[in-house]
Order: C-alpha cells, then structure tokens, then sequence
C-alpha cells in the first residue's frame, strides 16, 4: 500500500511538472508569434546627409547656413545605415512617422540579452542656443517604471551631447512624411 502510494504521488509529481512546462512552452511560443514581422529598409545614407557632413570635414567653411529634408524613408533608411556602421547600439529594424504634432518610431531593441519590440511618440523642438529638445509623449518598453525612467533620463544625457555637434540647429519644420531641419555650421 505504501509503494502504491508512493508511485501514485511520483506521477502526479510528474504530471504537474509536464503540465507547468507544457503551460510555459505554449506561452513563449504565443508571445514570439505575437511580435511583429521586422520592418526592414536598405541602410542608405541620405545624400544631404552625406554632403553636409562632407563639407563639415572639409573644414573650409565659416558660419554657413545648411538645410537637410528628410521623409520618413529617408529617416528610416539614414538611421539603419548608422545602426549597422555601429552594431553596439542595441536597436534594429527602426520604423518612423513624422507629423506635425510628434514623432513616432518602433523597433527592435535588446534588453537584457532578449530582443524585444518597442515604440514611442516624442515631441522634438529647439532650444534658443540651437539644440533639440524632446518631451516623450509616449514609450512602450516591457520593463518596470524604474527602468524605464533610467532609460528616458539617458535619453536626455545623450540629447546634451548634441552640444558637442558642429553644427546649430535654426529651425525645425515638421509636416505630414517628412521634416526640413536648418542650421548653421559653427
């Protein structure tokens, strides 16, 4: 009665077990159909991009102004460039949409070994002394609140940086699919 018992109690054991990582396996499999197909573009660099910073390296310029349009493709193709240049960066696959009100992007980022997908609005304006400045209207990270906070603080330290740049920005005109950014070249 005792080893009846006992072998009863071993297979029920092992029937939770099964069940418990049957459960997890129909939950990761759910949660990795779920994630959107990657957004893929060709890593171009945009042309006005690339003669600014050219002029800017050939140091024989003296306080001109410069302006640079992006649409969204253009965003988009300029930023996958600049990822795959530098693959420390844990972003891929960025999505943009430029309205006169926000800016909205998407991606595939990697947090804490695991690629997850994340998005966000952000509502970017220009300071007197020429650099950008960004209110997060909306960041959708899977992580907790102080997480996410240190995530949107580092992502203010690194706006500063803009400071370091040759160039100031003058205006920033946002419409529906594309932006026109002017500057000065210091």
């Amino acid at each position: 009665m005792k080893l009846l018992k006992q072998v009863l109690i071993n297979r029920l054991n092992f029937f939770i077990a099964a069940a418990i990582m049957v459960s997890n396996l129909f939950a990761w499999t759910s949660i990795l159909l779920a994630a959107p197909a990657p957004y893929i573009v060709e890593p171009i660099r945009d042309p006005e991009v690339v003669a600014l910073l050219e002029y800017i390296r050939s140091d024989e310029h003296s306080g001109e102004t410069w302006q640079v349009t992006l649409s969204e493709l253009e965003a988009e193709q300029t930023i996958t460039w600049y990822l795959r240049r530098y693959p420390q960066i844990p972003f891929a696959y960025p999505k943009i949409e430029i309205t006169q009100e926000y800016i909205a992007g998407e991606g595939d980022a990697t947090i804490a070994g695991l690629r997850v997908h994340v998005g966000g609005k952000a509502r970017v304006s220009l300071t007197e002394e020429g650099l950008p400045q960004v209110e997060i209207l909306d960041l959708s990270l899977p992580v907790p609140g102080p997480i996410r906070e240190a995530i949107e603080r580092e992502i203010q330290v690194q706006l500063k940086r803009a400071d370091l740049l040759p160039v100031r920005f003058t205006s920033a005109e946002w419409k529906n699919g594309e932006v026109v950014v002017k500057g000065t070249i210091r």
